[in-house]
């Protein structure tokens, strides 16, 4: 074995390894021992402030041993992995560089605001599995919700299921599941937890919602609510990814797809990144479900589906298109429609549009495409322009206008718009921990103030309890929301 060592503070660039590219392998070291295995391999030992950078991804230590045939870096000594969504330590590493994973043992991890410690990680930031896991959420020193697992995964950057999970919270045990669920990009209730819900029509009751991955590209997500005056409200989705991505499989309550928007319902987020979905192939099944945004007291809707849901995007812009058949019945009180057999076609998209100062412009537009058996069809689409004004970090001012074309009708009161031509006026203003919401909307047509929402929420680090009330129909939601950014 040939043995060449060089003992020097310099800047080590190998030049077959580096050449020209821009994703050449990059190398910084001390000392460095160059040796050739007997079937003619060449390896590289490299100790004393080591770091190595290829595509935007830096690994540091004190000892690697490289071997540029298999792109494999590997230590028994401390390391320190830096990607865009996170820094991973540990004490020992077997990574490839080139496939952007591997194997950590002892590791503490930062990923998207997610707190990490396991004695075992295999995979990359984006997409792992890791053993006999500690996960906490903004503050790893005094975090207010801590989780011990056995085993942790985390697809697509986006979601991270944990299994035989203890939750503490503020250092407290207060629960023993068998699986939990964490939303890591999103900001609104992204832990699967229990909580109560509240309204004059139903009384109090406890809402809990699952979600159970299936293999890499299916996700099953359950959610039951039970009431002391109310029938209980039931919901299954299953969606199967049948591209890269995690699957769609949507929100809990049933809405309409202009209701998912910020300037509909204040508890959705006035800014969110669109999570790296794929094609999906989905089914659902919901019994009495009370929509978020009912248009009337005492409204149930249950429904039989399926459907192809397709991500879309181009340049900043991004929405998604969906193809759905199924029954669907509503029921007000103790009278029920009749159940019909219904097509649709349904796409959104939002559209960034100019940025001067402190506001932005932007376009959201929703079409919908309806077939009912028996009942002719509906279409409608609906443009909102939206102006956001953010002068201080604590405070959020969002106004739009929205305009709403329609041809047929629906026998569904659900699928009814309820203003043509609306504005629409929301605001968020934070004062040390407390949070303070509120979103009006008035009809232009039938000037009216139709819809009040109000939210109070305390924060503290990542945790937030929150009141959100609705004026009509009276809505009273208690929940949580945890989120992966610092406050």
């Amino acid at each position: 074995m040939t043995r060449f060592i060089v003992a020097s503070s310099i800047l080590l660039l190998l030049a077959p390894l580096c050449a020209q590219s821009p994703d050449a392998l990059r190398i910084r070291a001390q000392q460095y021992v160059l040796q050739r295995t007997p079937d003619g391999e060449w390896l590289l030992e490299l100790t004393g402030g080591v770091s190595m950078e290829f595509q935007g991804r830096s690994l540091q230590g004190e000892r690697f041993l490289l071997d540029t045939a298999e792109a494999r870096a590997r230590s028994d000594a401390p390391f320190r992995l830096t990607t865009e969504v996170g820094v991973l330590s540990g004490q020992r590493v077997d990574y490839l560089y080139e496939q952007q994973r591997g194997r950590f043992e002892g590791v503490q991890a930062q990923v998207l605001g997610i707190y990490l410690n396991a004695a075992l990680l295999e995979g990359d930031l984006d997409n792992f599995v890791a053993r006999e896991v500690v996960v906490s959420t903004c503050d790893p020193l005094r975090p207010p919700i801590r989780v011990q697992a056995r085993s942790v995964r985390l697809i697509e950057g986006a979601r991270l299921t944990l299994r035989n999970a203890r939750l503490f919270l503020y250092g407290q045990p207060i629960l023993l599941l068998p699986q939990l669920t964490v939303r890591v990009r999103e900001t609104a209730e992204i832990v699967s937890l229990p909580s109560p819900v509240y309204s004059a029509e139903t009384g109090w009751g406890a809402r809990l919602r699952l979600e159970i991955p299936v293999g890499e590209r299916a996700l099953v997500q359950a959610s039951l609510i039970r009431y002391l005056q109310a029938i209980p409200e039931t919901r299954v989705v299953v969606g199967a990814a049948l591209s890269a991505g995690e699957p769609i499989v949507g929100e809990p309550e049933l809405r309409l797809r202009f209701e998912q928007s910020a300037l509909s319902n204040l508890r959705e987020q006035l800014e969110r990144a669109p999570p790296p979905h794929g094609l999906t192939l989905r089914a659902e099944y919901a019994a009495d479900i009370r929509p978020l945004l009912a248009p009337r007291a005492g409204m149930r809707i249950s429904k039989r589906e399926i459907g192809l849901l397709a991500p879309l995007r181009l340049r900043n812009g991004y929405g998604e298109a969906s193809l759905r058949y199924g029954w669907l019945s509503e029921r007000i009180d103790n009278q029920r429609t009749p159940t019909r057999e219904r097509t649709s076609v349904e796409s959104d998209w939002s559209q960034p549009l100019a940025r001067v100062g402190d506001f932005t412009l932007r376009m959201h537009l929703w079409a919908s495409y309806t077939h009912y058996s028996g009942a002719g069809n509906s279409q409608w689409l609906r443009s909102q322009i939206e102006l956001l004004w953010e002068p201080h970090p604590t405070l959020s001012v969002l106004m739009g206008y929205a305009q709403t074309t329609t041809r047929g009708n629906s026998p569904f009161l659900t699928e009814q718009l309820r203003a043509r031509r609306e504005l629409s006026f929301r605001a968020e203003y934070q004062h040390g921990n407390l949070r303070l919401g509120t979103l009006l909307k008035y009809d232009l047509e039938q000037h009216d103030l139709y819809d009040v929402q109000l939210l109070l929420g305390w924060r503290d680090r990542c945790l937030e309890p929150y009141l959100f009330w609705r004026r009509s129909p009276s809505n009273l939601l208690i929940g949580v929301n945890l989120t992966a950014r610092q406050f």
